[in-house]
């Protein structure tokens, strides 16, 4: 035999090299983060936690080989860092998965999750195991309910019922962020919307802040993620407008970002899935309520994406009903139609036609007048010009010509440039910038109008129909009111499947576990229902990385002395699909990332 034959057959095997380091790294603590009396300069570095779908991939190997390049980076320059890892183990591919098996979601997600972990260690990634966690654990989903009891006390979680989108094939509730293109971001089914009576965080309270702490992550996240995060909060400037309707005693408070052309302003609209279009309609002709139905079934099967979408054709019913333009008077008809949303403003819009594109397309479908009250050809530098108009709002100076051929109702395209205000009353000759907030002035001294701010960003719908969650510790009593459950009765853990039906049917399977649902109120005695919905995932991997601070403590949710010595974290890997999901959700923490990639 050869000497390098001799050599080979001598040499370890891939096998026992991965063996030994496997050994020593468990046995000498390598990847533990140092504790409080560890005086090195700190890192905390932080891969989105993995789903237990299965065996590790090489979408989970390139995720966590990134974190751990900059884990191994950091210990060689001589810094103490904390790299760790668990599992997002609660949510609806488990729950679909043991369905299909006939089996219970538990067995099936321990089961993957030790296969990757097994993965995981056969690769060598240098996680601190010693802070391993599992959202499914009761100790770990305990604190998802002790969150959301602070949060409720606070008047930060509360319920209503309103327009939600439903996922037919997983017969549950998606929060907005949860439908790309109209379809369910987990299984592809076409959304739809329902209208039921839901838990919701109320992140809208924060919106400002959002959007405004965004600029202390410029240059540490991704632009692009900044970017989309910007425009899924969408923050309006603009004005509440009060509208009067004919026969009916409250006003209508509309939301516009031009209050400058309310003079222009010739009908209104409101969304057909609104409980103000239902209001409208309830003493309304027969045949009107008739078409208000039907139109209503159609407008309930599209989605909300599609509804706004600006190459459709306008479709609308007239409810037979009134406005009155707060500032000269004049009725308006009132319109149901799908392209305003229930929950953008206030579900109603005021139309004006002659400067917005999807006013002018239902107003040329529907034969509705078209009035100009921004000259977009007049100069808007120098001195004002002496403007005369018509009686359709035309200027006849020397303009005249130029604004007659550029009409909308002659174009077919909304005048949405800037310019000088026309045919307005003593807003006439203001720019458009001056004539905003003149008008602002005079709705605030009329006593029909403010000045407001609206967003896209929409409150956090959190109840799934589900099994696989964290059960909301809410008690409903006889009377019809809401009791949260004591946080010292925490955690309130999901009962055992046996004899439970988990197919998706429209309501939680939890409300059939009678055992579990009927129960007693510790505080009063009487009986009560225990409220049958889980918590959206996503309510799990908002806080997760606190929780890897004090990944044991049965006293807190995480430590603030250890969230100061590691927080924020200073590497983030992940998908950018979550750029308005999880870190949406993460960013209302009281700590957030500092630099993600």
């Amino acid at each position: 035999m050869s000497s390098s034959a001799e050599a080979a057959d001598e040499a370890p095997s891939v096998h026992a090299v991965q063996a030994k380091w496997q050994k020593y790294w468990a046995d000498n603590d390598t990847f533990l983060a140092g504790g409080a009396e560890d005086t090195r300069p700190r890192k905390f570095v932080l891969a989105m936690f993995p789903y237990p779908s299965g065996d590790l991939h090489m979408g989970h190997a390139e995720n966590y080989l990134y974190s751990d390049i900059v884990a191994r980076f950091w210990r060689h320059r001589g810094h103490n860092v904390l790299n760790p890892i668990g599992w997002d183990s609660f949510g609806l591919p488990a729950e679909n998965a043991a369905i299909r098996r006939g089996a219970d979601p538990r067995e099936w997600t321990y089961q993957n999750i030790a296969q990757q972990k097994e993965g995981f260690k056969a690769y060598g990634v240098s996680f601190d195991w010693s802070r391993e966690l599992h959202t499914s654990d009761p100790e770990y989903y305990h604190w998802n309910q002790w969150l959301f009891l602070q949060l409720h006390e606070r008047g930060l979680a509360y319920r209503k019922k309103s327009p939600v989108n439903w996922c037919p094939n997983d017969q549950t509730v998606l929060a907005n962020e949860q439908v790309v293109d109209g379809r369910c971001e987990r299984c592809g089914a076409e959304v739809i919307k329902k209208k039921l009576t839901q838990w919701y965080f109320k992140i809208t309270d924060y919106a400002d802040r959002l959007l405004d702490d965004l600029n202390q992550l410029e240059g540490r996240w991704p632009h692009k993620v900044l970017q989309m995060q910007r425009n899924w909060i969408g923050r309006s400037i603009g004005a509440d407008v009060d509208f009067r309707i004919e026969g009916r005693e409250e006003p209508v408070t509309v939301f516009s970002t031009r209050p400058d052309t309310l003079h222009g302003a010739t009908f209104f609209v409101v969304a057909p899935d609104a409980d103000l279009a239902a209001e409208l309609v309830a003493d309304a002709p027969a045949e009107v309520q008739e078409r208000f139905s039907t139109y209503l079934s159609e407008v309930q099967k599209t989605t909300d994406i599609d509804r706004q979408a600006t190459d459709r054709p306008k479709t609308g019913v007239f409810l037979e009903r009134y406005a009155i333009n707060p500032v000269n008077g004049e009725r308006m008809p009132i319109w149901a139609a799908d392209y305003v949303l229930a929950d953008y403003g206030h579900g109603a819009v005021m139309a004006v036609p002659a400067h917005d594109q999807r006013d002018l397309d239902f107003a040329r479908a529907f034969d509705l007048p078209v009035k100009v009250v921004v000259d977009t050809t007049a100069p808007i530098t120098g001195a004002m010009p002496v403007i005369e108009v018509d009686a359709d709002g035309v200027p006849i100076d020397t303009g005249a010509a130029s604004l007659d051929e550029q009409h909308p109702s002659v174009t077919g395209v909304a005048l949405t440039g800037d310019g000088r205000l026309i045919n307005s009353g003593e807003l006439n000759g203001l720019s458009k910038r001056n004539a905003i907030a003149r008008t602002i002035e005079q709705l605030q001294s009329n006593g029909n109008g403010r000045a407001a701010k609206n967003y896209r960003l929409r409150d956090w719908l959190i109840s799934r129909q589900r099994y696989w969650g964290t059960p909301i510790p809410m008690l409903h009593h006889e009377d019809g009111h809401v009791s949260p459950v004591p946080a010292d009765q925490l955690p309130v853990k999901l009962p055992s499947v046996e004899g439970l039906d988990l197919s998706p049917r429209g309501t939680s399977p939890l409300g059939a576990a009678e055992s579990w649902v009927r129960t007693v109120d510790p505080v009063s005695g009487e009986p009560v229902l225990r409220d049958p919905d889980t918590m959206d995932t996503f309510v799990d991997s908002s806080w997760y990385f606190l929780r890897f601070l004090s990944p044991n403590s049965d006293q807190v949710a995480f430590d603030p002395a250890e969230a100061d010595r590691w927080a924020p974290v200073d590497s983030y890997v992940g998908g950018v699909e979550h750029a308005i999901l999880h870190l949406l959700y993460a960013r209302s923490s009281p700590r957030s990332s500092s630099t993600w990639a």
